[in-house]
């Protein structure tokens, strides 16, 4: 993914910003060319910040954005990216800016590689995470909800005696392929010790077909 970093900055190394002040430059012009996308000022921004809880105020990202603050705290990423409508890795990692980036210092990487590395869906980086495993539980459960479809919507009507005809024999189907397809991944998210998602309140009892979950198993010794 990396490599050792070129000439990327217009001024000499030595008058350059440190790496963590590097990253901190390109999350706010990630921030500012996505407000400016949007049509939205500076108040916008932050009456936005302040419905969802967390005011990030209009001088803030004024100074943000005119480099008079050089830092960005993980909070506020993560409301000003929800203000924004776009994901908080995107302004950590924007492709959008283009060109090469430092994901770590004195090593350069191009932006997708740098958001995939860091989210660990880079190939080289799935025997050190296990991300994966949640991704391929949500691709294989989304499959399985369109396969079976009305068995399903059955989680919507609580009452047995409200379902209608067949609809036992569609959930025994759903819940044979639950069993074939989802159960190993959930499983292995179990034996590392990682939380599974939930399914539907009357797929519960499947929980009991899964292994204890065990606590003392550091992912990372997979």
């Amino acid at each position: 993914m990396t490599q050792r970093r070129e000439e990327h900055w217009s001024t000499d190394d030595e008058e350059a910003p440190e790496w963590h002040e590097r990253i901190t430059k390109d999350v706010i012009r990630a921030i500012t060319r996505r407000r400016k996308d949007l049509g939205l000022s500076a108040q916008d921004v932050a009456d936005a910040t302040d419905e969802l809880g967390c005011e990030i105020p209009r001088n803030v990202i004024a100074n943000w954005e005119s480099g008079r603050r050089k830092t960005i705290t993980i909070p506020e990423l993560i409301v000003v990216a929800e203000a924004l409508d776009i994901a908080p890795v995107e302004l950590l990692f924007s492709p959008a800016l283009g060109g090469r980036f430092d994901y770590l210092p004195e090593m350069l990487s191009d932006r997708w590689s740098a958001l995939t590395h860091f989210t660990g869906e880079a190939r080289h980086s799935l025997g050190m995470y296990r991300l994966h495993l949640y991704r391929e539980h949500e691709r294989i459960w989304q499959e399985l909800r369109e396969e079976h479809h009305d068995a399903f919507q059955l989680e919507f009507q609580p009452f047995r005696e409200n379902w209608p005809p067949g609809s036992q024999d569609k959930l025994d189907a759903f819940v044979a392929a639950i069993r074939e397809r989802l159960q190993p991944v959930r499983a292995h998210l179990r034996e590392i010790g990682l939380e599974v998602p939930h399914l539907a309140s009357h797929l519960d009892f499947l929980d009991a077909d899964l292994p204890p979950l065990n606590t003392d198993t550091d992912p990372e010794d997979e």
